[in-house]
């Protein structure tokens, strides 16, 4: 299918905006059709010069710049908007671009609130308009292989996974940008638990299914930021999590997660079933690690990947791995390439929704199931004991989102229940 030009407006041009940039970019130098950046949207002036600096001398091309969103109806070859600010402002931002008629994609947590992403969700209905949501992790051709991998059947059912990652503060934007928001509950909810345990849950829905039960304990190790001119930040969001996630057929995930690590940096997963198991030296992906079976095969990870790869037909191939999207010549992740970190697939998945009058493959409602999941990690621990995600996303778990609601809702002018 014939994929039109896009012109996508990036609102946001912070560290994870920047990251966009290098996708847009990426996707115009490799020719894929869709995505096109039409504009650069900031309120800070520096912001945005460095976005369209950064875009020239990538492309060669000048985009323009604009202060608010309002200021992008002038624009005639915007259509849709790219939405990469704290989570706090996903709502509004939202929620004002379908009023102008525009099509949005926001950065993953969809939003800080069930309520939250619901509004949003039903306001891109009531407009006709697509909402998606940019969650990269699953992108990457590895995470794509691994559930191929689980569909059939080759480590056999799964009984239990474990994923752990430990880094310091100082890793949480390897590319730059601002990162002091994290810390702050009113703009990111939680650092560890939306910004970064969403990433964990949508991987873990994505391979085994809805998430059913939820037993965590959210933390703060560290209650103030010291940065290196010696200025410090106080921090209102948790740095860590422990948990348990439980779905059907009796599998679990025993998932650990510090932005407070000390020591060596440590990333990695593991996925034992009834015929083998699956490890990895990498928490975003599959890499460094080995497949190893009961009949005594044991092969690089990486090789199973390649294989699927190279066994793709060529629809299969023009859906999962589009030109521009990835790498040939390398498959493994680079968190600071957006095309080998699934960055450059979701703006494309984005446009190629906006273009074709379909769905993105990540949009309303399953941002909202990754963002419960995620909720009930936090609902959780203010409990003190398991709590069945369901009720988290049905709206009868709210006792952590309660706070947050009443000051969002009321910025939007709706109440639960009415709008």
């Amino acid at each position: 299918m014939e994929i039109k030009p896009v012109g996508i407006a990036l609102v946001g041009c912070g560290g994870m905006g920047l990251r966009h940039v290098r996708g847009y970019a990426a996707l115009r130098n490799a020719g894929t059709p869709g995505a096109v950046l039409a504009a650069v949207c900031d309120t800070n002036a520096a912001r945005r010069a460095e976005a369209v600096e950064l875009y020239r001398a990538l492309t060669g091309e000048v985009v323009p710049a604009v202060a608010r969103m309002e200021d992008l109806t002038a624009l005639r070859d915007v259509v849709a908007v790219d939405v990469a600010v704290p989570t706090a402002y996903h709502l509004p931002l939202a929620l004002e671009a379908f009023g102008r008629g525009l099509h949005v994609m926001v950065e993953k947590p969809i939003a800080l609130t069930v309520r939250s992403a619901r509004r949003m969700t039903e306001a891109a209905a009531e407009a006709g308009l697509v909402l998606a949501v940019a969650e990269n992790f699953r992108r990457v051709p590895g995470n794509r292989a691994f559930r191929a991998l689980l569909d059939q059947g080759e480590i056999g059912r799964p009984y239990f996974t474990t994923s752990t990652l430990s880094i310091p503060s100082s890793m949480l934007h390897p590319t730059g940008g601002e990162v002091a928001w994290y810390r702050d509950q009113s703009l990111s909810g939680s650092l560890v638990a939306l910004e970064m345990g969403v990433h964990e849950m949508d991987l873990l829905q994505y391979w085994f299914g809805p998430a059913r039960t939820v037993d965590a304990v959210v933390r703060t190790y560290e209650p103030e930021l010291v940065h290196a001119d010696g200025s410090t930040t106080t921090v209102t969001s948790e740095d860590t999590c422990l948990a348990r996630v439980d779905f059907d057929d009796d599998l679990s995930a025993q998932v650990t997660l510090t932005m407070a690590g000390h020591g060596e940096p440590l990333g990695q997963r593991l996925v034992v079933g009834s015929r083998g198991s699956v490890s990895s030296a990498c928490w975003e992906g599959w890499q460094d690690g080995w497949i190893a079976l009961d009949d005594g095969t044991r092969v690089p990870v990486e090789d199973r990947i390649r294989a699927w790869v190279d066994g793709l037909d060529a629809d299969a191939r023009e859906h999962w791995l589009p030109l521009g999207t990835w790498n040939p010549d390398d498959i493994t992740l680079d968190v600071q390439d957006p095309v080998r970190y699934g960055v450059a697939y979701e703006i494309h998945d984005f446009a190629r929704a906006v273009a074709t009058g379909g769905r993105p493959e990540i949009g309303g409602p399953e941002g909202t199931d990754d963002l419960a999941a995620a909720i009930a990690l936090l609902e959780s621990s203010l409990s003190g004991g398991p709590v069945q995600v369901a009720d988290v996303a049905a709206g009868v778990v709210t006792r952590w989102q309660d706070p947050l609601d009443e000051r969002l809702l009321a910025a939007d002018g709706t109440r639960d229940g009415a709008r």
